[in-house]
């Protein structure tokens, strides 16, 4: 018997805000979440626009919890305990072979990797403890939240580079649908690691350093000046149960999960063909609600404002939905990109959509570049009674993830 997932609680952590109403209030209003760090550029970075995760205080977190994680996993936690209290639900409910917890990331704990090679290098090997373990551990955001909250069903961290987040939703959304859990926390979450990862986009083409003074306008999708993407930080988490366990409990819910969809694109590393995004579409849009072409309102895209990305993701998008192309958009102008946890940042921007009733635009996008042409590009905030909504995610590697969700 397969199931019906519904989306009921939401937790963000996000340059846009430190929880769902301040970042919906940044989404409304197109409030950026980029400003200038002159510690990058310090750094001897040519780019110092950054998305720093506004909110979310560790405290929260009782001290023996957080002594056992990293950056990214605290920020899964903070998240986390958004997303359980939004969706009204205890702590206890979770302590049951039938919920589990799906968190992943790109990068996980990498800022620990430094302090414990200087401690060794130091001659200091017992000052690194034995807590650094689960702090660098690919699966240190799903191990601590498991630990930390009692869950006792699957806990696992898939980790496909920007597309993460909705890998990782989309397993719980599978596990529930077929029967394996009846309640998933799942999402994305990544630490601040601009010093480590900051040089290799530079060097991949990313933007330099002639949006310093106006930080806001520097990453620009789909626009004619788009030079690269600018990196920000945080966690998405969201809650899914099956459709009975909620609808039973009278939770309030965002939206249903109707379609899921990854594929790769099989070919290079570094530069996309659209081949896998195609299919991941298409494999979203044929879900077991068979939502099709012609019944998806609205488009949240991964649009990172990269001269190799952009125009790709706009063909994949034209051979898929035809004359049918629903409005599109790139958060991304105004957050930043999260890297691993990017996908599941934008699963909860979408869904805040959904359940509001707007869209949100792509910021900056003051021309839109021949190439990105063809597709409905929204550049002003619009309202709109929304039914259906996709977000999707393109990574290195050749990734492609997408999530479509229906209001209810």
């Amino acid at each position: 018997m397969m199931h019906r997932v519904v989306v009921t609680g939401l937790g963000i952590l996000s340059s846009l805000g430190g929880g769902k109403e301040e970042v919906l209030a940044s989404l409304r209003e197109s409030r950026s979440g980029l400003q200038f760090l002159p510690e990058m550029e310090a750094f001897g970075l040519r780019c110092g626009v950054y998305g720093p995760v506004k909110g979310g205080n560790p405290a929260r977190l009782e001290k023996g919890a957080r002594q056992k994680m990293g950056t990214v996993a605290q920020y899964a936690a903070v998240a986390a305990l958004d997303a359980l209290e939004d969706a009204g639900l205890e702590r206890e409910v979770l302590k049951s072979p039938r919920a589990g917890v799906v968190v992943g990331t790109a990068f996980s704990g990498i800022n620990q990797v430094f302090p414990i090679e200087k401690m060794i290098r130091k001659g200091k090997p017992s000052r690194a403890g034995i807590t650094g373990v689960v702090k660098v551990m690919n699966s240190s955001a799903s191990g601590n939240l498991a630990a930390y909250l009692g869950v006792q069903g699957r806990s696992c961290s898939i980790s496909s580079s920007f597309a993460t987040g909705p890998d990782n939703i989309g397993y719980a959304y599978e596990l529930i649908k077929y029967g394996t859990q009846d309640l998933c926390i799942c999402g994305a979450a990544e630490e601040d690691c601009w010093r480590q990862v900051g040089v290799f986009f530079e060097n991949w083409g990313g933007v330099r350093g002639e949006w310093n003074q106006e930080p806001s306008r520097a990453c620009r999708p789909y626009d004619r000046d788009r030079r690269g993407p600018v990196l920000s930080a945080g966690a998405g988490i969201l809650i899914l149960e099956r459709l009975e366990r909620a609808t039973k409990r009278n939770a309030r819910i965002y939206g249903e999960v109707v379609g899921f969809g990854s594929a790769n694109d099989g070919e290079d590393l570094f530069r996309p063909t659209g081949e896998g995004l195609k299919q991941a579409l298409r494999s979203g849009l044929n879900g077991d609600s068979a939502v099709g072409v012609k019944g998806v309102d609205y488009m949240n895209t991964h649009g990172t404002g990269t001269p190799i990305g952009d125009d790709v993701e706009v063909r994949a998008i034209r051979d898929v939905f035809g004359a049918s192309c629903p409005p599109v958009s790139s958060t991304k102008g105004l957050s930043g990109h999260a890297l691993g946890a990017t996908g599941a940042l934008e699963a909860v921007y979408t869904l805040l959509m959904l359940h509001h009733g707007f869209m949100a635009p792509t910021v900056n996008l003051e021309n839109i570049a021949e190439e990105c042409s063809g597709v409905p590009h929204i550049q002003c905030v619009r309202e709109a009674g929304l039914k259906t909504v996709a977000t999707f995610s393109v990574g290195l590697g050749g990734a492609n993830s997408c999530l479509v969700f229906r209001a209810l």
